[in-house]
């Protein structure tokens, strides 16, 4: 009876600490096959592209080593002491595990789901946002099978508390979302760093806004484009880069930007422009594979509203981008401010786990 309960569990074990390996190696290299031009993650060449790009010092990178770790650790404990403990408490662990291996399935594969299936009358948000949500759902799960291995790990009767490790679980993601949104809220741009230094970078990226009737920029595009010119008269910035698309039939964003600054006297030739993008991350993309890489330049600055910035740069970051960040000037609330960052800290949280922007 000892002897075969033993075998369960170790079964039960080995489990689960193939799915920590699985769930680490697949999220690492998850968003980088997002955000690559490559149709498998397991081509050669995107492995390649991989391990050349991958940095273990990078946020999101650690978030999923830590925790996978934590996880493996705890599960190893519980192998040592196998006989002390309880089968269900291992199985409840298993059960969660597949159900959020289900959960990542769905999150990339939903999109080849044919929307006239009963998936389109259950879910009407866009293939990103299922996606989006589906990831979140399974972070959230993930976390709470670490904080679970843990519990099981090292309570006295080894027995599985569900109570403990869903509230262990809130913590933790409400103390990990409150000091991104911390660091959001008091982000300090580069702006006094480049002018003190009086340092000249290859190029600054005015990111869109809104355009208003009668293609003008709206306030808070105007104080970008005012911000990039600044630079730019001061000789900080050597080029401009606008960024931003638009609806049919009209200016985009980065068209309407573009003639604000020739107006000011901006040479043209100094001027690109992207007007594709509907998102920060495509922006960002934009320029690291037809401006960054190809004119080989060594640093940029990024130009938007301050609330923007944090996850601006670790978007940079993550392609290996060397960007300064610039605040616009637009004027904010208190409430406004506080409301912009609520928003950014999961866009943030986002990108660092999933590479979704």
């Amino acid at each position: 009876m000892e002897k075969n309960k033993r075998t369960g569990n170790t079964l039960l074990i080995v489990w689960l600490i193939c799915y920590e390996l699985f769930v680490l190696g697949f999220m690492e290299a998850y968003k980088y096959w997002l955000n690559s031009s490559y149709s498998t993650m397991f081509s050669r060449n995107f492995l390649s592209h991989f391990f050349s790009n991958f940095s273990i010092l990078y946020t999101g990178n650690l978030f999923w080593i830590t925790i996978c770790l934590i996880s493996i650790i705890a599960v190893i404990n519980i192998a040592m002491q196998s006989t002390k403990v309880n089968k269900n408490a291992l199985r409840t662990l298993v059960i969660f595990s597949v159900i959020s291996l289900a959960l990542i399935a769905f999150a990339v594969f939903q999109g080849r789901i044919p929307r006239e299936t009963f998936y389109e009358n259950l879910v009407t948000l866009s293939q990103k946002g299922v996606q989006t949500i589906s990831l979140s759902i399974f972070a959230v799960m993930h976390l709470f099978i670490a904080v679970s291995a843990c519990v099981i790990s090292f309570s006295v009767l080894m027995k599985f508390y569900i109570f403990r490790s869903i509230w262990v679980t809130l913590f933790i993601m409400a103390a990990a979302y409150g000091i991104v949104f911390l660091f959001a809220y008091n982000y300090t741009d580069d702006y006094q760093t480049l002018k003190s230094t009086k340092k000249t970078v290859d190029a600054g990226t005015v990111l869109g806004a809104a355009v208003w009737g009668g293609n003008r920029p709206s306030p808070v595009l105007r104080e970008r484009i005012n911000k990039g010119y600044e630079l730019y008269s001061a000789g900080t910035i050597k080029n401009i880069i606008l960024t931003g698309g638009g609806a049919p039939g009209e200016m985009t964003e980065a068209e309407v930007s573009k003639n604000e600054l020739l107006k000011k006297g901006v040479a043209e030739r100094n001027i690109y422009i992207e007007n594709k993008s509907n998102s920060t991350l495509e922006q960002i993309q934009y320029l690291n594979n037809n401006l960054y890489k190809k004119n080989n330049w060594k640093d940029i600055v990024i130009i938007s509203d301050n609330f923007h910035l944090l996850r601006t740069k670790q978007i940079c970051k993550f392609f290996g981008i060397n960007a300064y960040t610039v605040a616009s000037e637009t004027p904010l609330s208190t409430e406004s401010s506080f409301n912009f960052c609520v928003k950014e800290s999961f866009a943030v949280i986002l990108f660092w786990l999933f590479g979704i922007g």
